[in-house]
């Protein structure tokens, strides 16, 4: 941690309790650490340092909640402690594709499409005292943190697409330009050691420094488990509908600096993208408040071609999982997910689709669930632009509405 920080975790911080269950920002900070970094040490652990995984998709028994299933992942702990590393992404057609880098703290710190035609990028630590390679790079990306983690998506038109897309992202290519340093990793079960290590690592922010520096010390595995009870209540009671704040970083001018939203989004959406670059809306209950449910067909109509960047999708989860459904109970269905891409406007330029145990055949997307089962579904819009205002599920389902209140969706699109 840097002196300006130190200096900061001098004075304590005035602590927001939780008078029901005793959790405090301590509790949320320390939360939100130690959920991202557990699971970065054990990526390292399988995986290493400054090479590429390329994990299929996610389904029903995947390990991340409520996974995209637009596009498949590639992704990386990077050491840039002593030396750069460079980025190379390969040429593609004109799908989408991206580049994130994510600190210890899970605050993003990029988050960028990469170009169509291949790009080179340097990533640097800030503040090192080191020399940087010559040559023409597409950015230079300087971070805040010794080991950052890389996160590339790229755009898939089909759920369990291993075709083009599989192929194209197998082309990245990570250079280290010295070796490896010495890392000596801490123990996966317990969050004081994992919250110390992201500390060592990571310059940390004037924002969270006087919580981080407190529950490196006490924030316990008991206290981790009564955050995430709390917190899963909490969602399904409708704390978090969106991700308008919580991934970005706390010196970006859309953050709001709430740490029990910064953990709850961490729970929900562990690695997802600030609003700025790709906005989430999670819909769970009907416009009367009613939780959905397979026993009763939900209708959900919008706008085919919206104002974005990029693209739009539409994901379902089971509840109880916040996981794709098994396919064995939606009668062998890989259909999990529809986008802008794998569907085509109506005569009306809308698209319609319909959830429900047994197909409508009414000439709209089927997208199957389970009879008498909850279940919610994510719109994501890649590229948010200001025409959107208006137009996505939050509006469109909850405007007018008693809850409108609580879905009510971003402020500001542009």
């Amino acid at each position: 941690m840097n002196k300006t920080l130190l200096s900061a975790v001098v004075a304590l911080a005035a602590l927001s309790v939780n008078a029901e269950t005793g959790l405090t920002d301590v509790d949320y900070n320390g939360y939100r650490i130690y959920h991202h970094m557990e699971n970065i040490v054990e990526h390292i652990q399988q995986n290493g340092i400054n090479k590429f995984e390329h994990p299929g998709i996610a389904d029903h028994t995947y390990f991340v909640i409520t996974p995209a299933l637009d596009h498949l992942y590639s992704k990386a702990a990077l050491d840039v402690k002593n030396g750069p590393v460079i980025l190379e992404t390969p040429p593609r057609d004109d799908r989408y594709a991206s580049i994130q880098i994510i600190d210890s703290e899970h605050f993003t710190l990029y988050a960028e499409t990469s170009p169509q035609e291949g790009g080179r990028y340097l990533i640097t630590r800030k503040g090192a005292d080191y020399d940087l390679p010559s040559g023409d790079f597409t950015e230079v990306i300087e971070v805040n943190d010794d080991l950052p983690f890389l996160f590339v998506r790229t755009q898939t038109f089909e759920y369990r697409d291993t075709g083009y897309a599989d192929e194209n992202r197998r082309q990245l290519k990570l250079t280290p330009t010295v070796a490896a340093s010495e890392y000596v990793l801490p123990d996966r079960k317990d969050p004081r050691e994992v919250i110390q290590f992201a500390q060592r690592v990571n310059d940390g922010w004037a924002d969270t420094a006087p919580y981080v520096a407190d529950a490196a010390q006490t924030y316990t595995y008991e206290r981790f488990e009564k955050t995430v009870e709390y917190m899963t209540e909490q969602l399904t009671q409708g704390i978090l509908t969106n991700n308008e704040f919580g991934f970005e970083t706390p010196d970006h001018p859309s953050a709001n600096g709430d740490n029990k939203t910064r953990a709850a989004i961490t729970l929900i959406g562990h690695l997802g993208f600030p609003a700025y670059h790709a906005y989430y809306e999670n819909i769970p209950v009907t416009s009367e408040g009613k939780p959905l449910n397979g026993s009763e067909p939900f209708v959900f109509t919008m706008e085919h071609d919206l104002d974005l960047d990029y693209f739009w999708s539409v994901t379902r989860y089971k509840s109880e999982t916040r996981l794709p459904l098994d396919p064995d109970t939606i009668g062998g269905s890989n259909r999990q997910v529809f986008a802008g891409g794998n569907t085509t406007p109506d005569e009306n330029g809308n698209v319609t689709i319909t959830f429900s145990a047994e197909d409508p055949n009414d000439g709209t997307y089927w997208m199957p669930v389970v009879e008498g089962e909850q279940y919610y579904f994510v719109v994501r819009y890649y590229g948010p632009r200001e025409g959107l205002e208006g137009k996505t599920a939050s509006s469109i389902l909850y405007e007018g509405t008693p809850i409108e209140e609580r879905f009510a969706p971003m402020r500001n699109f542009q």
